[in-house]
């Protein structure tokens, strides 16, 4: 099979899609944006979360970045734009090109717990705790065992959310695809593929 990587790069910085971010690349992210928001969408309609309106904006709006952001990280324009060198004029980037930054600003767990569900504070804890340590375990790893490494975590993650770690209502993907979107899309350096002509 013919593959083209190619880690060099132009153009308006994107730190969303990665700078030279194909349409199909970016269009697959923004369509990956859309299915938490319609998921929470249904649980609304068939009432199982009562929210106030205030709670569905930050619910919608999480739930969009987050299932976006899985996508997006996963983007080969993505991985080359975080796992390359600072450029000129890229100066501004340079803490989000910091693996253990970028993980540090998902503060969305903390977000939940103080928006919907202040009792379960070990949702919110345990959860930003173990993407921030998990993201520098994964930077540790030797480059060809990270991917296998991230896969292990988010077995972990799911297994820990479905049988430990009681979710708030609503939220109960928001561990899994979080680790999803950080652990594995954006802390695993990869080969930038790029389209063949």
């Amino acid at each position: 099979m013919d593959a083209k990587i190619d880690w060099n790069y132009e153009g308006k910085t994107d730190e969303l899609m990665g700078t030279g971010a194909t349409k199909a690349e970016k269009a697959i992210a923004y369509l990956g944006g859309l299915i938490v928001p319609f998921s929470l969408a249904f649980l609304g309609i068939k009432g199982i979360v009562h929210w106030a309106w205030w709670q569905w904006i930050i619910g919608i709006i999480i739930g969009a970045d987050i299932s976006a952001g899985a996508v997006a990280n996963a983007l080969n324009s993505c991985k080359r734009f975080y796992h390359s060198p600072i450029k000129p004029g890229e100066g501004k980037y340079r803490l989000a090109k910091n693996l253990i930054f970028f993980s540090a600003l998902h503060i969305y767990p903390l977000i939940i717990w103080l928006g919907f569900d202040r009792a379960n504070w070990m949702f919110a804890v345990i959860w930003y705790t173990l993407l921030v340590f998990s993201t520098w375990v994964v930077g540790q790893i030797p480059l060809y065992l990270q991917r296998p490494s991230s896969i292990i975590i988010v077995v972990i993650v799911i297994l820990a959310n479905t049988y430990l770690i009681t979710p708030i209502l609503g939220f109960e993907w928001l561990a899994p695809l979080l680790f999803i979107k950080i652990i594995v899309g954006h802390a695993v350096r990869e080969e930038p593929y790029r389209p063949t002509k």
